[in-house]
C-alpha cells in the first residue's frame, strides 16, 4: 500500500471533530494534531468532502497518537465514535445510495442476502478509497472480512506505540457493526478475531456473527 496515497478530507475532518469533542481545550486538540504532523489543520479544519487532504501515513500516525495520549478507555471511545460518524457520512453520500434502494424493497430476498450485497459494495468502495485490499466472504451463516495492510494498527505493528492488548482495531469493528445494523435493521456482533499486532500476517480478520446481537451505544 502506498503510504503517500491521499485520503478524502472527510476522514480527517471526522477525526478532528471527535477529538475536539473529547479534549478539554483547543490547545489540547492542537497538541494532538502537532504530534500527528497535522498542524496545518489546527486552526482551520478541513471540509467534510472528498477533497484529498492527508496521506495514509498521516492517518496511521494520527491513530497511533490517539493510543499514545489518551487512556485505553477514551481511545476506544474516540475510535467507536469516529467509525459511527464515518458510516453516517457515507450514507449521506452517493456511495450507499443503492443500499437505500434495497431497504425500500424488503420483499426482495432475505436480510442476509441484502447485507451480503451491501458489504460487497462497501468493502469495494473502501478498497478504492483507502487503497488497501478489503476481502469479504461468507463462513456458513456468518461473514469474514480481511483488511490487508490494516492502517488501524499500523503504528503498533511498527513498534512506535506499545500494544495495549492483542486486538486493537476498534474503528472497523464499530464501523461494520453500525453498517450491518443499518442494512439489516437489527444489531449483529462484529469481532476482530485476528490482528496484525499478534498474528504475524499482513491482514487483520474480522468476523460478523449473524443473529448474534450487540447493544449499540447511542
Amino acid at each position: 500500500m502506498n503510504p503517500d496515497r491521499q485520503l478524502p478530507s472527510y476522514v480527517i475532518r471526522i477525526c478532528y471533530d471527535i477529538i475536539a469533542e473529547e479534549t478539554p481545550s483547543h490547545e489540547s486538540l492542537q497538541r494532538v494534531l502537532a504530534l500527528a504532523g497535522l498542524e496545518r489543520y489546527a486552526s482551520s479544519p478541513p471540509p467534510l468532502n472528498d477533497t484529498p487532504a492527508l496521506t495514509m501515513r498521516e492517518y496511521e500516525r494520527l491513530i497511533g497518537v490517539v493510543w499514545h495520549v489518551f487512556d485505553n478507555v477514551q481511545a476506544r471511545e474516540i475510535f467507536r465514535r469516529v467509525a459511527q460518524r464515518g458510516f453516517t457520512n457515507l450514507t449521506r453520500s452517493g456511495v450507499l445510495a443503492y443500499g437505500q434502494f434495497l431497504r425500500a424493497f424488503d420483499a426482495l430476498g432475505t436480510k442476509h442476502e441484502r447485507v451480503a450485497m451491501m458489504m460487497n459494495r462497501l468493502t469495494q468502495e473502501l478498497t478504492r478509497a483507502l487503497g488497501n485490499k478489503h476481502e469479504f466472504y461468507r463462513q456458513g451463516e456468518d461473514f469474514i472480512l480481511d483488511i490487508y495492510d490494516c492502517p488501524y494498527c499500523a503504528e503498533i505493528v511498527r513498534g512506535n506505540i506499545a500494544a495495549p492488548y492483542a486486538n486493537v482495531c476498534h474503528i472497523p469493528v464499530a464501523f461494520y457493526e453500525t453498517a450491518i445494523a443499518w442494512a439489516s435493521g437489527a444489531p449483529h456482533t462484529v469481532q476482530e478475531i485476528s490482528c496484525r499486532v499478534s498474528n504475524q500476517q499482513n491482514y487483520c480478520r474480522f468476523k460478523i456473527f449473524w443473529n448474534v446481537a450487540v447493544k449499540l451505544k447511542p
